[in-house]
């Protein structure tokens, strides 16, 4: 038996991946709860989010809307090592903000006398994406395929201009600008 990636742990914890999944999309509180470890020292950091402890990611899981929380899984790896532990970790496509969006998750598995449990998880949209497409939500104006790439360079010019402002040094003793006074 090899101590990394034995097909057997591999197909186990894609399973529980799948069971993880289902019960996300599905918002099944109490499946999500049982897969966390139950411990203190359990973390999870999501999109907006930084939970520390079952008690927190319990509370998190119980308050979140149910809201669309579909998703397309296009990528998922597990790597195990030795018997107790694997890292399985995804790519995901969600309509989120009012634009399609691009995910990545990484979890934590640790195998205790109960079973797999998640120790540790963290989701997060990819920034390029999340830019673009946030900025598009927001203004409600669709950029289609062919002007993206036009779009993120006249986006990336805005940054580096405002970039050099931010970072123009300026004593506390000078106002960057007149105080209007009626």
């Amino acid at each position: 038996m090899s101590e990394i990636n034995d097909p057997e742990l591999v197909a186990e914890v894609s399973a529980l991946h799948h069971e993880y999944e289902a019960a996300l999309v599905g918002n099944d509180v109490a499946v999500l709860e049982r897969m966390f470890w139950q411990s203190p020292d359990s973390v999870r950091l999501g999109i907006r989010e930084a939970l520390y402890g079952s008690e927190e990611i319990g509370a998190f899981r119980r308050g979140r809307p149910n809201i669309d929380l579909s998703r397309t899984v296009t990528r998922l790896k597990v790597v195990t090592f030795g018997r107790d532990m694997a890292i399985s970790t995804i790519e995901f496509d969600r309509q989120a903000f009012g634009a399609m969006r691009h995910g990545r998750q990484t979890q934590v598995w640790r195998r205790f006398a109960e079973g797999w449990r998640i120790v540790s998880a963290h989701v997060s949209f990819t920034f390029e994406d999340a830019t673009v497409d946030q900025l598009a939500g927001l203004v409600g104006l669709p950029i289609p395929a062919a002007y993206r790439a036009g779009v993120e360079i006249n986006l990336a010019r805005a940054r580096a201009i405002a970039q050099a402002v931010l970072d123009f040094p300026l004593p506390d003793t000078v106002e960057s600008a007149p105080v209007f006074q009626p």
